[in-house]
């Protein structure tokens, strides 16, 4: 916006404005001979040309030296830090506002009560056409002992009105910049903190339903941002300050929680605490289960057709199986699972199956497997075996060398591995006791008929068993026996040490 155009706005100088209320355009021109060094340098008493009225005083009572009592001094305000050249520190030029690019016919368009004053046109105009190729609005070098100095106080006063306004638009421009700094200062300060100064917390246990999903490895920040973006807090800085409270917060595990809505910080942080709040998005595959066994478990919770879930095991390459598995048995991998609202069938087997591949590569099962000797999928077989057999993960190892060296056996004594957990898994994981004809049938799962491994997995195996397989203890041991009371189980190499271990198995209530 120019000077022209705030003229226009304000219609007059402000500074000036008092003096004109008062009803006297004498005092005008008494306002405008302080500027002039001649007025001020007359001795008391002595009158200027024109001047009415006795001398030193104005008709109205004014002091000549226009507003010397109200504090305005006698050099165009100089006490107030206004230079009498006119604004120059303020890059002001001394020709009236050069730098604004007023033209230099200006003064031929001052107001009447100035553009009378020829003295001051030639000034406005001639002098500022002389002065405006000189640095900042200072007279040429040439020509400073000629200048003489003085300025028009009008003029001044003019300048000083224009640039009040301009300095009051520009500290509202910095006042509002500042404003919206610190209001952005304090929206990231709240963020960081989290959710500002204040900690809104709703009270008691909430109402209705509300499913929220913990991230794996995510913080107390996370966490709280998840129950605020739910609706289940009020604010996130009120469940950071309840969990900081409470160390049992660390805890926290991840998955899937039902929780109500507008709980307090307090009862958020309690409800994640209790195994309770996520039970009903938890699947359970136990070490040793089957297939069949948790495609059950799959269809009992969540109401999926087991035809369904079948149709998808019988074409377990979908699922991302390793390549040398050859069924599905075996590689779902017994852990605790996240039952992800919305998942698929396919989506879940496929978590079970990309597990087991995830915890098989951190034991480096197949470049063991291939220094043993032993094929990666035989090394499954066996631990399926083994998890079958005992219940102790302290003797893994020895029941794996026991299957080694049936397999191994060269005297004659084995010519099969005889397992009883095979025949059962045959014969659709019997429980009770076999009988002669189960034991006889001729099946590739009945180890008692069959020669050497089954053409695959028995139950899924956990990681100690497949460690077991892969790292069986050493030791010469034909039989084992696991018995039902003392829950322990006992190995023998001979005939004799197997005779009593199967006699202590009967007196405990065991069946053959």
């Amino acid at each position: 916006m120019t000077g022209g155009n705030l003229d226009e706005m304000l219609d007059e100088d402000p500074y000036r404005r008092g003096r004109r209320s008062a009803g006297s355009a004498d005092r005008r021109a008494a306002d405008r001979r302080p500027a002039d060094r001649a007025s001020v340098d007359r001795a008391p008493g002595e009158r200027a040309p024109g001047e009415r009225g006795p001398a030193g005083r104005q008709p109205d009572g004014y002091p000549e030296d226009g507003y010397a009592d109200e504090g305005y001094a006698e050099d165009g305000y100089v006490g107030e830090g206004y230079a009498e050249d006119g604004y120059v520190g303020d890059g002001y030029a001394d020709d009236g506002y050069a730098d604004e690019g007023y033209p230099d016919d200006y003064a031929d368009d001052l107001p009447p009560h100035e553009a009378g004053d020829g003295a001051r046109r030639d000034r406005r105009g001639g002098d500022r056409r002389r002065d405006r190729h000189s640095a900042g609005g200072y007279p040429p070098a040439d020509d400073a002992e000629d200048w003489g100095g003085g300025w028009d106080d009008d003029g001044a006063d003019e300048r000083r009105g224009r640039a009040l306004p301009k300095l009051i638009a520009v500290l509202l421009v910095v006042a509002a910049l500042l404003g919206v700094a610190i209001f952005g200062i304090g929206k990231v300060i709240g963020r960081v903190s989290g959710g500002g100064s204040t900690s809104a917390d709703y009270a008691g246990s909430g109402d209705g339903i509300a499913v929220i999903q913990v991230p794996d490895g995510a913080s107390a920040r996370q966490i709280a941002m998840e129950l605020h973006d739910a609706d289940v807090t009020a604010s996130v800085s009120a469940f950071v300050k309840a969990a900081s409270a409470n160390p049992k917060s660390l805890g926290i595990q991840p998955g899937t929680y039902r929780l109500r809505s507008r709980m307090s910080a307090e009862a958020a942080l309690a409800a994640l605490l209790d195994p309770a709040s996520s039970a009903p998005f938890k699947f359970v595959i136990k070490e040793g289960m089957t297939v069949h066994q948790v495609l059950n478990g799959l269809h009992q919770r969540l109401g999926l057709p087991l035809s369904d879930l079948e149709a998808i095991a019988r074409n377990p390459a979908q699922l991302g199986l390793p390549s040398y598995a050859p069924t599905l048995e075996g590689y779902l991998f017994p852990s605790t699972y996240d039952l992800v609202p919305g998942s698929t069938p396919l989506q879940l087997l496929t978590s079970f199956v990309t597990r087991f591949k995830k915890e098989a590569a951190s034991i480096d099962l197949e470049a063991k497997a291939t220094a043993v000797g032993v094929k990666p999928a035989d090394i499954v077989t066996i631990a399926s075996i083994v998890e079958k057999e005992v219940a102790n993960a302290g003797e893994g190892p020895k029941v794996a060398r026991v299957i080694y060296n049936r397999l191994g056996d060269t005297s004659g004594r084995f010519r099969r591995l005889d397992m009883d957990s095979t025949t059962r898994y045959a014969e659709d994981e019997y429980e009770g006791p076999l009988t002669k004809d189960q034991l006889n049938k001729a099946n590739p799962y009945n180890t008692r008929s069959a020669v050497g491994l089954p053409p695959g997995a028995i139950s899924n195996p956990g990681i100690w068993a497949l460690k077991s397989a892969l790292e069986p203890a050493a030791g010469s041991w034909l039989y084992f026996v696991s018995m039902p009371q003392s829950k322990v189980t006992r190995f023998a190499t001979t005939d004799a040490e197997w005779a009593e271990a199967r006699a202590q198995y009967r007196a405990e209530g065991g069946r053959e």
